[in-house]
């Protein structure tokens, strides 16, 4: 990595990690026109530059291993779509889904160029999450309203459920899913201890804002998270979560509840006949249908059909079932393999990785995404180009990591901190 000659070049990556703020002055504030083709303009320019700079500065793209994996992936939708697309049309959006927000992941392997750059790229995402996380917090004290379908009404004890600038309570919660475990890792792996309290403020100010959301499905995914931090990086984090739970009826009788409403006979009535219970059992049925090839990309279950199809379409609520139900085991199975090689890919690049600080940065990203691909169990994550955009772009920096070239002790702790790895 000609990390001499790409020195001062990087600040457009900030601009990435910048999304979830960008993506509202986009479609609130200023320019309005764009909110549905600025990130696709911004990766535009951002190649546009970077192939500038290969000319001037004689930099050469690196292959990713992940190219080979993502060929196949392509190949596969692109087979699909030729198969089987009732109308091309939808199909074309929905392969745009399928296949467009992967390509970020090239930006973040191949303009990744030092240490600081890695850090710097890492505390701005936090910065930005911690803002979303402060306004969430404040429209929960001034009792923001809420869709009154937002929650059920027997659950009475919940007043509101705050989404922040993003305008979904369950996709905010899968940010704070991303970002927390980053948060952590820096925190734990510091021996600053301004920088520690400052880590711990950021991580405590998520933790609040995903309690808040009230999503239960970005709680559980959290509760995976927090098993692997403490496996992983800290084993303390382990017995936190033991008296988390111990505590939780008594200090959050509110989150006890919510999440003791799953097991009762109320919860499986309503969510079986219009909630996430029925739409899945309706997505089987579909899915049933065609087995193999599904119904055809962007012909169920998501935005696609939902703005092609408004009166016959829903979200799904499980971004994997709604693959399986328009691309068949066949997309199915080629979605899984990709996320499988990409998980195994990132985790050996951080074995890879020297310097044990940015490791257990890079742990907590990589924490973050499984996280994220667990909350696609019981939501459409991905089905928002923003938590697409995230999880590509941080898997090509995951993958980058170990061809940072160290920097100077005294930058960091010269005794970095033992991992539980």
């Amino acid at each position: 990595m000609q990390t001499m000659k790409a020195k001062g070049w990087g600040p457009e990556l900030y601009l990435i990690v910048l999304y979830v703020i960008l993506d509202w002055f986009f479609r609130q504030i200023a320019f309005t026109s764009l909110q549905g083709v600025w990130d696709e303009l911004l990766f535009i320019i951002i190649v546009g530059i970077w192939i500038f700079r290969t000319a001037i500065d004689g930099l050469r793209p690196r292959g990713s291993s992940m190219l080979l994996p993502i060929l196949v992936y392509g190949v596969v939708m692109i087979c699909l779509f030729l198969i089987n697309s009732p109308n091309d049309q939808v199909a074309l959006e929905g392969i745009r889904v399928m296949l467009q927000y992967v390509f970020w992941l090239f930006l973040g392997y191949n303009l990744l160029f030092t240490r600081m750059q890695a850090k710097s790229l890492v505390d701005v995402f936090l910065l930005a999450c911690t803002l979303v996380a402060l306004y969430g917090i404040y429209q929960y004290l001034t009792g923001v309203e809420m869709p009154a379908g937002w929650v059920d009404s027997t659950e009475t004890s919940i007043t509101t459920r705050i989404f922040s600038i993003i305008g979904s309570p369950n996709i905010l919660g899968s940010l704070m899913v991303l970002a927390m475990p980053a948060a952590f890792a820096l925190y734990f792996s510091s021996n600053h201890a301004f920088k520690k309290l400052v880590y711990a403020g950021i991580l405590m100010t998520m933790a609040l804002c995903l309690v808040l959301t009230f999503s239960r499905g970005a709680w559980l995914a959290f509760i995976l998270e927090a098993i692997l931090l403490g496996l992983w990086v800290d084993k303390r984090v382990l017995i936190a979560m033991v008296l988390v739970t111990i505590l939780t009826p008594a200090l959050m009788p509110t989150v006890y509840d919510r999440l003791a409403y799953m097991a009762s006979p109320e919860y499986l009535a309503s969510s079986e006949r219009g909630g996430r219970l029925g739409r899945w059992d309706k997505a089987l049925d579909y899915w049933q249908t065609s087995p193999t090839v599904g119904v055809g990309l962007g012909e169920f279950g998501g935005a696609v059909a939902a703005r092609y199809y408004p009166e016959d379409s829903f979200y799904a609520d499980n971004w994997y079932l709604k693959v399986g139900t328009e691309t068949g085991w066949l997309g199915l199975s080629a979605t899984l393999l990709l996320f499988l090689i990409a998980l195994r890919k990132a985790r050996r690049s951080l074995d890879k990785t020297r310097d044990d600080y940015i490791r257990c940065m890079g742990l907590g990203l990589l924490i973050g995404m499984i996280g994220v691909l667990a909350h696609n169990g019981v939501e459409n994550v991905f089905e928002v180009p923003m938590m697409a955009s995230y999880f590509w772009f941080f898997l090509g920096f995951l993958l980058a990591l170990p061809y940072l070239p160290s920097t100077a002790p005294q930058v960091e702790p010269s005794e970095p901190t033992r991992l539980n790895t």
